[in-house]
């Protein structure tokens, strides 16, 4: 796991969802960020399909839990 940077120049898109934040980078890897903005979990999606996950977890469509998300 690399270290991703909320406010890096590889983010993609950076959003909140229920108070916690969430960023997705462009090598696909999508993180869920903790208090003091600690990496926590994270997943690994195709690059070619980020932009439609991005869309269905800032939607409601999926939760993060339904990707099974390792942790950090």
């Amino acid at each position: 796991m690399n270290n991703y940077s909320p406010y890096g120049t590889g983010v993609v898109e950076r959003w909140y969802h229920d108070n916690t934040l969430y960023c997705a980078f462009v090598d696909g890897t999508i993180v869920e960020y903790g208090s003091n903005q600690i990496e926590e979990r994270f997943i690994e999606v195709w690059r070619s399909d980020l932009t439609e996950t991005i869309q269905d977890l800032k939607s409601g469509r999926y939760n993060f839990d339904d990707y099974e998300p390792e942790e950090c």
